[in-house]
């Protein structure tokens, strides 16, 4: 096998899964319209087995301290397979740096850096990033400042409502806890999904 004939095979496949692992990515979330169910996750309160998967549980204020590390972790694994991609001598070395550089690849970091299990910690970082998203909606998203008054009214009641709906996963002591450090925990969620296409070389 050349390197010539697979890379842009290869290349193409791995921004297709970069994509698909974003989700639509950072900038479609805390915009007027979106689903918030499509950031809540299931309710953790039917069935006693789902009470017992810690997956499920709430988060708590000390996972914000969690999320934050593992994004840290996450993002040095990243620029670690960026710099493979630019001294692979192969396809093979090629491929393997651009797969290193997915969510699937670097969770596992990320969790053992949050101290969690994978699982839960998939879910601390989806529910955090979620409200987060909410609180910042200037971030990665629309420009409110081109918005009028009442719209940005507007989209700071349906922000409310949808951390509202995620207050089964994220309870309120959390969204006030995260208040102060949203911004910057927005910003580092963006600088990890930035450096996840630049190390894709996108």
């Amino acid at each position: 096998m050349t390197g010539s004939l697979q890379l842009p095979s290869a290349a193409l496949l791995v921004t297709a899964l970069l994509f698909a692992a974003c989700g639509g990515g950072a900038a479609d979330r805390g915009t007027p319209g979106s689903d918030p169910q499509a950031q809540a996750p299931a309710d953790s309160s039917a069935g006693s087995s789902e009470a017992s998967d810690p997956a499920s549980l709430p988060v708590t204020v000390a996972d914000i301290d969690r999320w934050k590390k593992g994004m840290e972790a996450e993002l040095a694994v990243v620029r670690e397979s960026g710099e493979k991609l630019k001294s692979a001598k192969s396809g093979e070395d090629t491929l393997s740096a651009l797969m290193g550089v997915q969510e699937m690849a670097t969770i596992p970091a990320g969790a053992r850096a949050a101290g969690i299990d994978e699982e839960r910690y998939k879910a601390v970082r989806s529910n955090l990033s979620a409200a987060v998203a909410y609180l910042t909606p200037h971030l990665g998203g629309i420009d409110t400042t081109l918005l009028s008054a009442e719209q940005r009214d507007e989209m700071r009641r349906m922000n409310a409502a949808q951390l509202e709906q995620l207050k089964g996963a994220v309870p309120g002591e959390v969204v006030e806890a995260l208040k102060p450090n949203a911004e910057a925990l927005r910003k580092q969620e963006i600088e990890l999904s930035g450096a996840r296409l630049k190390g894709a070389g996108i």
